[in-house]
């Protein structure tokens, strides 16, 4: 018996291609998509502790870089909640780095669409600002100022510690309709990489 793999009839040629081309389209639909979700980060650029009256004081440096996506669903009135997540660790050399202290400082970004203002306000004490433009919010945003982090006196004399800070965008935040569909997507997963330093004695 001979089977003939060739396949010549026209009707089965343009099955396969309908079948083929909507999957390769959505293949580099979804590589263009994804490209796109990289341009918008978050990325921490510096951070610098300062010891004063046994008290350490963090400034830090942070680009803030919203999708579209992000930017159009808070101009359409819905808030953007950024966390800051900072971690202090005493470093051991053969066991696992010890835990020290947390502190969790909350962001929220707001776009008025009446007087046409962004308001930042840290959720942590209250404070509020309002800008003409994203960009000076976002940089407002990105500028931490001896944010008080840590006490001096839960930290041993000969130890080494290490800090740890990230940013992202807090998706649970979200209005739940919205929030079910921001965490199967690229473009709400903002979060910058950890930055870490030594501690300063």
């Amino acid at each position: 018996m001979h089977l003939n793999t060739t396949v010549s009839e026209p009707g089965v040629v343009s099955r396969v291609l309908r079948l083929v081309i909507p999957g390769l389209a959505g293949v580099l639909l979804s590589l263009f998509s994804n490209v796109a979700s990289a341009e918008a980060r978050f990325d921490i650029t510096e951070v610098k502790v300062k010891l004063v009256d046994k008290v350490y004081y963090l400034n830090a440096r942070i680009n803030f870089e919203l999708s579209d996506k992000v930017m159009e669903v808070m101009h359409k009135g819905v808030p953007i909640v950024v966390v800051l997540d900072i971690e202090f660790q005493r470093s051991r050399k053969l066991l696992w780095d010890d835990d020290i202290a947390q502190l969790v400082q909350r962001y929220q970004l707001d776009y008025h669409a009446l007087t046409r203002q962004y308001l930042v306000t840290n959720l942590n004490s209250g404070s509020q600002h309002s800008f003409p433009t994203l960009e000076v919010a976002l940089a407002l945003l990105g500028t931490v100022v001896d944010l008080p982090v840590l006490d001096k006196q839960l930290l041993e004399e000969d130890g080494q510690y290490i800090g740890s800070m990230r940013a992202s965008v807090d998706v649970a935040e979200l209005p739940t309709p919205l929030r079910l569909r921001a965490y199967f997507s690229a473009d709400w997963h903002l979060s910058s990489e950890w930055y870490s330093w030594i501690l300063p004695n």
